[in-house]
């Protein structure tokens, strides 16, 4: 009897330690992903659009982060520039995806978060920068990295041997949020 208490036990535990897990809700009026492109003609791409799942524990420290996004929300100021990214892509309706590994940070909020980034059919793990501040109950999280696109099995865009792109890429990012209220018992 002893055994299968002790049983019960350790399946139920993590079931606990997940449940006393939170999601952010993302504020969108303060949040942002920008992508900076140094082409013959530098400009920057702007997602607004996007799905982003944030976990908090109960101490308030950042478990799990997955970042979804369709390329074709990526949205550059120019239509027919944004529907060649499509075609170089590969066309349809590519999507991207970032899945948070380890999330390392000092006291003060400066640290290392390493995860997967997916897209083009390829999944790369990516490490960088970030910076995690806490007010109260609201987070801001920001993070910048440079990204070699060709990573992903992507080919360096020429156009009429003029106009080309730098296969490196600027990503720069802004989350806030608050961690969900949790339900009255």
């Amino acid at each position: 009897m002893k055994f299968l208490s002790l049983l019960t036990l350790a399946l139920i535990a993590p079931l606990a330690a997940v449940a006393a897990e939170r999601p952010l809700k993302i504020d969108r009026s303060g949040t942002f992903l920008d992508v900076d492109v140094d082409a013959t003609i530098n400009f920057t791409s702007h997602l607004d659009a996007y799905d982003a799942q944030v976990m908090v524990d109960e101490a308030g420290k950042i478990k799990s982060a997955v970042f979804s996004f369709k390329f074709a929300d990526l949205k550059s100021g120019k239509t027919d520039r944004d529907a060649d990214m499509i075609k170089w892509l590969g066309g349809g309706s590519p999507e991207g995806r970032f899945e948070m590994g380890n999330l390392a940070l000092t006291p003060d909020g400066q640290g290392q978060v390493s995860g997967r980034l997916t897209f083009h059919g390829v999944t790369e793990r990516v490490e960088f920068p970030i910076n995690v501040i806490r007010t109260g109950d609201s987070y801001t999280i920001t993070g910048e990295t440079t990204l070699d696109y060709r990573t992903w099995n992507l080919k360096v865009i020429r156009k009429a041997f003029v106009f080309s792109v730098s296969p490196q890429v600027k990503v720069r990012f802004k989350l806030t949020g608050t961690p969900v209220a949790e339900p009255a018992k």
